[in-house]
């Protein structure tokens, strides 16, 4: 427990970003992709996701493991106004679907309307990013969630996932090349209103060999990249 707590305590630290080098992006094109390569011109950012949540008193894994067995996950939001902590407990059934619906890469850049109701009957609506979601090893079933405490402008810091659409007709991956992932996620620094869902980039047109590089991305108004190496590509197509 005391392990876990440690964990949790220092993704939330991290999520709310550190400073340190950035890189925005102008979207300039580096290498022989220049000219076979688009990026979305506005990437989306994260709408927030409406869950229903309930305040829970008890803390530890006996109250944890009561929790579960009744139906419901524990779960906590870090880092409120104060430092405060909000201790929550959720539907094991509708987080379940929602985990599985967004993927846990997606879940780490998701923003929530979590609405709370307390255990005095009142209820409030607390914005928050998803952070981390801990699975049983068994059965693949969500033990617990983390979120961060984020109001749109709060500024944090996110692993945005990277998507590529034009697969079937790049002439590098007709010609037995495929695409190697030197990136799955991007490193941002966002507002808690700008946090971009995904980079999305049309690879379409990339022959064998072409590289893609961060400075290729096109970011939001409102996010920067964070701590990069803009000289490093983030995929390529190759054999």
């Amino acid at each position: 427990m005391q392990a876990l707590r440690r964990l949790t305590h220092r993704a939330a630290a991290d999520a709310l970003g550190s400073g340190g080098l950035e890189c925005s992006t102008s979207g300039r094109l580096l290498g022989a992709a220049a000219a076979r390569f688009s990026a979305a011109a506005e990437q989306p950012v994260s709408e927030p996701l409406t869950l229903a949540a309930e305040e829970r008193g008890l803390v530890g894994s006996i109250a944890s493991n009561k929790l579960r067995k009744a139906g419901k996950t524990p779960g906590i939001v870090f880092s409120g106004p104060g430092g405060e902590q909000h201790l929550l407990a959720f539907d094991s059934k509708a987080l379940g679907k929602l985990v599985t619906k967004l993927g846990r890469t997606a879940w780490a850049c998701s923003v929530f309307d979590l609405q709370i109701q307390g255990e005095d009957g009142s209820s409030r609506t607390v914005r928050a990013l998803g952070r981390q979601v801990h699975m049983t090893s068994t059965t693949d079933a969500v033990e617990n969630v983390t979120f961060v405490f984020c109001p749109p402008e709060r500024q944090v810091r996110v692993e945005v996932p990277l998507k590529v659409i034009g697969e079937d007709v790049s002439p590098g991956i007709k010609g037995g090349g495929r695409v190697n992932w030197i990136r799955r996620t991007i490193p941002c620094l966002a507002r808690g209103d700008s946090i971009p869902r995904d980079f999305t980039v049309d690879i379409s047109k990339m022959e064998l060999n072409d590289k893609l590089y961060f400075t290729d991305l096109a970011v939001p108004q409102g996010a920067v990249l964070h701590r990069v190496n803009a000289a490093l590509p983030i995929l390529k197509v190759a054999k």
